[in-house]
């Protein structure tokens, strides 16, 4: 039996198989709790002597429990607004997280946002959020549509996190024009932001990509009362997947001290990493204030504490002709400026890049901060790198001590489809097997943003990492699969130590909070294609039930 001291346990679970992701490969049937940290763990002959007149007992059943899964980049705030309080116009209809209203063809939409006209004051903003290929399926409404339905309205229809529809209502509330804003305009407020216009007239065609802040003004479009109540529904379901900690990316100000306020007042769901943008898009933050402040990556406790800044080296979109393309949005100069200033503050640097231009330009800021300022275990962060093979890209990486942070619901269950009908023999897509063999310890996480809610639930990212499938059900890169134990290394383990909490978290043993999710069959016994019907059961957090779905 390993145990952290002698004292009565406050609860136990028992009769189970405790996978403890333990680097000795623990697997025992039970485990002994006292206040918000694991006591024990052990056979149930062996942790019977910690039970107490007043211990909780919990019976597993034989069912698996597993440390708690760590999402370690979600938009929760976001997932939260796009799914409560924006119109659904996901096309397929989303399974697993709850919806405001379905929308689920094109006139379905317009119907929708008609509806919605009629009984929204004039001049109040109407938003719906699709999935991102309702800008390429034949689905989406156009500018003109959305004007017929909505003339008297600003009407927002998400694409996704890069690209919106807007209708003329809307054009002409944030000032687009044929003539304006101009480029340098656009970019004082949202750096490198594209408008799409007709190419014959000129005229904005309605579709807008990287313009977000631009249009929003950095501000919540929904009155703060509402995003706290969605933020904390969303939550729950997170938490009703398993997940127990986010590295959440907060879009708005308001949804930091909305975290804060549920914190306070003991409501907050689940462990929160507040990771806020400094370049790019939903900037929150600035890096000299942050660094003026003493402000360093780690500062709070183990409920909420600040994580790392963002900073988005490239956006994408589409031109013109509907041609996808991807172009930096920081010059190297500036990247390096920003990166440095926060590796020497202690912040660690979290950075979107998913072209690889962009790629190049993340590794050689780091490569500079670490040249002008060595620093061994800053733990800095490129997201969606991985995306492809990139051999070279690897190397620099793992001199440079980056963690490669791919996203494999987006890109081998959306993405899969496409990069299957473009790729060529030999290429390789999110090669997680490369990955573990290199030494990397990619973390898991969903990008969850409202575009693809059921990314939510980890189960989906783990069933594309095992089975290596495209959600139409093509194969892709099989080569490049993870087992099932691996898979849940990157929510438990490799989450944990992206987030330097690897002390604190990560796997089942004494002396680390107790947080723990118990499962509806196991994993480790059922075809890679059940992994997204793996349902969580229970869910503590420092011991407490924080979802349970029967009775214990």
């Amino acid at each position: 039996m390993q145990t952290s001291n002698s004292r009565r346990a406050d609860l136990v679970l028992r009769n189970g198989k405790i996978v403890t992701m333990a680097a000795n490969g623990a697997v025992v049937d039970a485990v002994a709790v006292a206040g918000d940290r694991i006591l024990a763990t052990g056979t149930r002959s062996e942790i019977e002597s910690l039970i107490g007149e007043e211990t909780e007992l919990i019976d597993l059943g034989g069912r698996v429990a597993l440390p708690g899964f760590i999402d370690t980049h979600v938009h929760i705030d976001c997932t939260a607004t796009h799914t409560k309080l924006a119109t659904s116009c996901h096309i397929p209809p989303v399974d697993y997280v709850a919806v405001s209203g379905v929308a689920d063809s094109r006139d379905a939409i317009l119907e929708s946002i008609k509806a919605q006209a009629e009984q929204t004051p004039v001049g109040q903003w109407i938003i719906g959020q699709g999935r991102f290929i309702l800008e390429t399926d034949g689905n989406s409404p156009t500018r003109r549509q959305l004007d017929e339905v909505a003339p008297d309205h600003p009407v927002m229809l998400r694409y996704s996190a890069h690209a919106q529809l807007l209708n003329s209502r809307a054009l002409e509330a944030v000032g687009i024009s044929r003539d304006a804003p101009s480029q340098d305009a656009l970019d004082a407020v949202a750096p490198a932001a594209r408008i799409r216009r007709d190419p014959t007239s000129g005229e904005p065609t309605g579709v807008v990509n990287e313009c977000v802040d631009w249009v929003l003004g950095a501000r919540n479009p929904w009155p703060d009362e509402a995003l706290q109540g969605a933020i904390e529904a969303t939550c729950r379901e997170a938490v009703g997947f398993g997940v127990t900690g986010i590295h959440e990316f907060v879009s708005w100000s308001a949804s930091a001290r909305i975290y804060q306020e549920l914190h306070r007042s003991g409501e907050l769901p689940l462990r929160v990493q507040l990771c806020p943008c400094i370049w790019g898009l939903y900037q929150t933050a600035d890096i000299d204030v942050l660094v003026k402040l003493g402000i360093q990556t780690g500062f709070g406790n183990d409920w909420l504490k600040f994580g790392s800044v963002k900073i988005f080296v490239d956006g994408e979109g589409r031109d013109e002709q509907g041609v996808a393309r991807e172009w930096p949005r920081i010059s190297q100069e500036r990247l390096n400026a920003l990166v440095l200033t926060a590796h020497r503050g202690g912040i660690r640097v979290m950075m979107h890049a998913t072209s690889r231009e962009g790629q190049e330009m993340a590794i050689a800021a780091v490569e500079t901060a670490l040249n002008a300022h060595p620093r061994s275990d800053h733990r800095h962060r490129i997201e969606h790198f991985a995306g492809d093979y990139w051999p070279e890209g690897l190397a620099r990486l793992k001199r440079a001590g980056i963690i490669p942070v791919p996203t494999p619901y987006s890109s081998l269950g959306w993405y899969g489809d496409p990069w299957l009908d473009a790729s060529q023999p030999g290429d390789k897509v999110v090669p997680y097997r490369s990955l573990v063999a290199g030494g990397f310890m990619p973390p898991g996480n969903s990008d969850c943003m409202g575009t693809e809610p059921e990314a939510l639930n980890p189960w989906w990212s783990i069933w594309c990492v095992v089975a290596r499938k495209t959600r139409s059900g093509r194969a892709i890169c099989p080569e490049e699969g993870l087992g099932v134990m691996d898979a849940i290394r990157l929510y438990t383990t490799h989450s944990a130590y992206a987030g330097f909490e690897e002390a604190h978290k990560g796997s089942i043993e004494p002396g680390k909070l107790a947080d723990l999710i118990v499962l509806s069959e196991d994993p480790f016994a059922i075809p890679p294609d059940g992994l997204r019907e793996v349902r969580v059961v229970t869910t503590l957090i420092g011991g407490e039930v924080v979802h349970a779905t029967e009775p214990n």
